[in-house]
């Protein structure tokens, strides 16, 4: 009579080590739905570490289950798993995308009484608190009595400050947006509207494959598009030439400000949205980037050489610096 051999499972050697740099690698990419199993697959290993639990995070954030993103920030607070405040942070973002503005309010108070707040962060939290605090008085008064476009007994909405149009927006993504695109059309066709409460919105119209002409009014020109036929900013070609011209060049001698830069040019585009950059040169704004980013981190970047790189005037660069500057200034809502 045979003996049945009992096998034990012997993990491949440094298989945690491998999945948590390709769960890490995944997530830098935003491969975030590949990024996720590779997480929980070390959780299962028996692998406990903080960069695993703010991964797993940050991939639920990203990919919209942001009440089970919050339970695992919550849970590393306060089991003090990780930096705290890079904890925090995140935990208060996705507080602040649920709309659960009175719970960031009172996290920020709580951690203001406790006096541990870093130096170099403080004014990015008060901030935050006045914000949640706005939101919080705007939450009672955003609404009015029945409006046309309403359903019976719905109130009506004002939106006459940015935080309350913000609110409003950001109440829109789980309801019938066609029941407000004459509201959001009223925003969108003001040239007084803030430009990025204005991409807020063609974004949410996107989500919703809004297939119904829109006209964009900002920055002195106007636009009629087509929601559903906009193309998402990290794959317009415009996006990549710039990028791929400012790798070739400042990728190669700092990759890490690279990164940085490349953030400022999404974020300029998505100020701008749905306008592109004036004149659409790739290569003086790939420029342009390179020099502010050396010139914001304090690096010395003679406007000279950055021109000779990129093979531009040096007029040219130092008006498109000066856009860029300027979409920096505005393209955080100060409300």
């Amino acid at each position: 009579m045979s003996e049945k051999k009992q096998r034990k499972v012997i993990p491949f050697p440094n298989l945690s080590e491998r999945l948590v740099d390709k769960g890490l690698d995944a997530l830098k990419n935003k491969r975030f739905k590949e990024a996720l199993p590779l997480f929980y697959e070390v959780l299962e290993l028996g692998e406990d570490r903080a960069e695993i639990h703010l991964g797993i995070a940050l991939c639920l954030m990203e990919l919209g289950d942001l009440n089970e993103a919050k339970t695992v920030c919550k849970k590393m607070l306060h089991e003090d798993i990780g930096d705290y405040f890079t904890v925090l942070q995140v935990y208060l973002t996705i507080l602040i995308q649920l709309r659960q503005y009175e719970e960031v309010q009172q996290t920020i108070e709580a951690v203001l009484q406790e006096n541990h707040l870093p130096h170099d962060q403080a004014e990015h939290f008060y901030k935050l608190l006045d914000f949640s605090r706005k939101m919080n008085e705007d939450e009672g008064s955003i609404f009015e009595e029945d409006d046309d476009e309403s359903e019976p007994g719905e109130p009506k909405l004002l939106l006459d400050t940015i935080n309350q149009q913000v609110a409003y927006v950001q109440s829109l993504k789980d309801r019938n947006v066609s029941r407000h695109m004459q509201k959001l059309q009223t925003i969108l066709k003001n040239p007084e509207s803030h430009p990025v409460v204005q991409s807020m919105i063609l974004h949410l119209l996107m989500e919703n494959e809004t297939a119904k002409e829109v006209k964009v009014a900002k920055f002195g020109h106007m636009m009629a598009v087509v929601p559903s036929e906009l193309e998402d900013l990290s794959e317009m070609p415009f996006t990549k030439k710039v990028l791929n011209a400012l790798d070739d060049i400042l990728g190669q001698e700092n990759p890490s400000l690279y990164e940085a830069v490349k953030e400022i040019w999404i974020r300029h585009l998505y100020v701008l949205f749905p306008f592109l950059p004036e004149p659409p040169e790739a290569r003086l704004w790939a420029a342009a980037l390179h020099y502010t980013g050396y010139e914001m981190h304090g690096i010395s970047a003679p406007a000279e050489e950055v021109c000779d790189s990129y093979d531009i005037a040096q007029d040219e660069l130092v008006q498109a610096v000066k856009k860029i500057y300027e979409i920096e200034e505005i393209s955080y809502l100060q409300i």
